[in-house]
């Protein structure tokens, strides 16, 4: 009977070390395989984000850096990045001058254009004019293939005298300001929409009257997806 009972005991004393074993075991190893799951996870988030860079490096590098540049350059010059109002005032100043109108005066509002993409605004220019019929025409005609980018808002007319009509035009031209983000590195590139290639092609015609025009010529290079 003695002897029944120590071997309970001595059951019972390795069962408790063996249980206070793998309880301080568990409660050491327990963080230590949550640290690996994480590191492992964090592994494979490394290795997707260098597959996206690999891809958009591979991209970049078919692209012609000189047709960007010439393109990005260009369009610029349509959509200034900052507010001026020496470039367009100049520019109306030039083409009424090519059609043979008198500008008496000229009136600047510098207000914000209510517009629901936050990084544009304008300004707008009336213009008091005096000119023949057929030129006031074509000088409108002209605004709207003329850099930078330019809406008509009114025209109205006062009187006619002698063949001249006297009138004032208004004209806003806009101005949208680049993102303050370019977001992450690892996001793919954003390819141009069917809409703005179809914008693209329509103001590479446009010209402007100043001396150093810009015409957006491109080099022979590599192929570009962005080609139009």
């Amino acid at each position: 009977m003695i002897k029944i009972e120590s071997l309970n005991k001595n059951f019972l004393i390795q069962f408790f070390l063996i249980g206070v074993i793998i309880f301080t075991g568990g409660a050491f190893l327990r963080p230590k395989i949550a640290d690996i799951f994480q590191m492992r996870k964090k592994i494979s988030e490394e290795k997707e984000k260098m597959a996206k860079l690999t891809q958009k490096e591979a991209f970049l590098e078919s692209l012609d850096e000189n047709e960007l540049i010439v393109k990005t350059q260009f369009l610029l010059k349509i959509l200034p990045s900052e507010k001026d109002v020496v470039f367009p005032l100049t520019t109306l100043r030039l083409l009424a001058s090519q059609f043979n109108l008198r500008i008496n005066s000229i009136q600047i509002d510098l207000g914000r254009d209510k517009s629901n993409i936050e990084q544009l605004s304008s300004i707008v220019f009336s213009l008091k004019f005096v000119g023949d019929r057929e030129n006031i025409k074509d000088f409108i005609e002209k605004i709207k293939i003329t850099y930078p980018l330019m809406k008509i808002e009114s025209v109205t007319f006062s009187k006619e005298k002698e063949n001249q009509l006297e009138g004032i035009i208004s004209v806003k031209t806009f101005f949208l300001s680049l993102p303050k983000e370019i977001g992450k590195i690892e996001d793919p590139l954003s390819l141009l929409t069917p809409a703005e290639e179809k914008a693209y092609q329509k103001v590479s015609n446009f010209t402007s009257p100043l001396q150093n025009e810009f015409f957006p010529s491109v080099p022979a290079g590599k192929e570009n997806p962005f080609s139009l």
